[in-house]
């Protein structure tokens, strides 16, 4: 692959108890270097995660292809986790005691990677994620989880670009907000995003709430749409995000919708007529030229468009295995020292440097996208006022 890298696969894949596919292996773990991945890839989330572990794979093809790290070839087990905390617990720890991996690249899931902190603490093998929640990487104010790391921003830098853009640049005053508030990733988003609005002029007409499993959001719509709001807020994974928005659509809620980076591929086609009049906040803009021949052999392998997750699933994989490389040692401990000191590592999406307080990227400048017509436009980047 011409991407960043290109190479040839030799690749361990397990889901949950159930094999994905395989490469018979009987050789001692020592002879390879083993590194894992738990997705979703069965459960309610399972568009992003077999995306996003199709972007793992793809990147140790590439390593592989080249010769592999410290003169090994790379050997990738891949857990699902079927979108369960406990069933990604207990991946990671059959990962870290069975399979010895080195380093484990998570889900783009904050759940998982919020109850994961302590134990790879307690375990002392790095995981390398894009948890949006700042609880997933920071201990204390100031004091990282020391085995987590965290490839994209967080929800309260999500949140305040939502509002930012939605109150300075779409001239938006009153919005209703509708999230699940079991899910960390959607709940840290909303309560960001409604803070600035408040802090900054606006007004939370409604705030509305569900819970894992629903599918019928007619009542808590209803609520919102008797407030008459200027926008509806949907800060929710991908075909949460979807139902919401036909639904609203359906009951003839016109406003602008407003989200983060869920209603990036392949929303517009889970939404049909409703992909109108939509305004997210994403990690890159999919016409960047840095993206397409990614994007190209991404569709030519598996017959489908990736999501961002691909990108971020690629990008993961590129840290860890860069760190493995700086670090000359397959020793976990080594790995994470590397890790704190990631720098200048591009990817797909980032050239990626970690603060060492934070294990997450120093920086984050958004891209705003709007869908119109059920077309992708980028608009730009956007840096809200403080």
């Amino acid at each position: 692959m011409k991407v960043i890298l290109r190479f040839f696969v030799l690749s361990v894949v397990v889901l949950g108890m159930g094999l994905l596919w395989s490469t018979t292996l009987e050789a001692a773990s020592e002879d390879y270097v083993v590194i894992g991945t738990i997705q979703d890839l069965s459960g309610p989330n399972a568009l992003w995660g077999q995306s996003q572990a199709r972007g793992v794979e793809m990147a140790v093809e590439d390593f592989n292809q080249r010769g592999g790290l410290l003169g090994k070839q790379i050997v990738l087990k891949t857990y699902d986790f079927k979108l369960d905390v406990q069933e990604g617990i207990n991946a990671y720890r059959r990962l870290v005691n069975q399979d010895k991996a080195c380093v484990v690249v998570g889900p783009p899931v904050s759940n998982l990677i919020l109850a994961l902190a302590p134990i790879a603490e307690e375990l002392k093998v790095p995981i390398v994620g894009e948890p949006s929640d700042e609880r997933a990487t920071t201990k204390s104010p100031g004091e990282p989880w020391g085995f987590v790391f965290a490839s994209q921003p967080t929800c309260k830098e999500y949140g305040y670009t939502m509002a930012g853009y939605a109150i300075k640049e779409l001239g938006l005053k009153k919005f209703g907000v509708i999230y699940n508030k079991a899910n960390a990733w959607g709940a840290m988003i909303a309560e960001a995003f409604m803070n600035y609005a408040k802090d900054h002029g606006a007004e939370i007409v409604s705030e509305q709430t569900f819970l894992w499993g629903d599918t019928d959001f007619r009542a808590q719509l209803t609520k919102i749409k008797d407030t008459q709001p200027d926008a509806l807020v949907v800060p929710e994974y991908l075909q949460q995000a979807a139902q919401i928005t036909k639904q609203a659509r359906e009951m003839g809620m016109m406003i602008p919708i407003v989200g983060p980076n869920s209603f990036t591929p392949p929303m517009v086609d889970l939404i049909g007529s409703a992909a109108n009049n939509i305004y997210f906040v994403n990690n890159c803009a999919f016409d960047d030229p840095n993206l397409q021949e990614f994007i190209a052999e991404y569709k030519e392998k598996y017959g489908v468009d990736p999501t961002t997750n691909a990108f971020f699933g690629y990008d993961n994989t590129l840290i860890a295995l860069n760190a493995i490389e700086r670090a000359g040692s397959t020793d976990p401990v080594a790995i994470r020292n590397a890790l704190a000191q990631t720098k200048d590592v591009k990817g797909l999406i980032y050239t990626y440097t970690f603060d060492p307080t934070l294990h997450r990227p120093k920086q984050f400048v958004a891209t705003v996208i709007k869908i119109v017509d059920g077309k992708y436009i980028t608009v730009g980047k956007y840096l809200p006022e403080p």
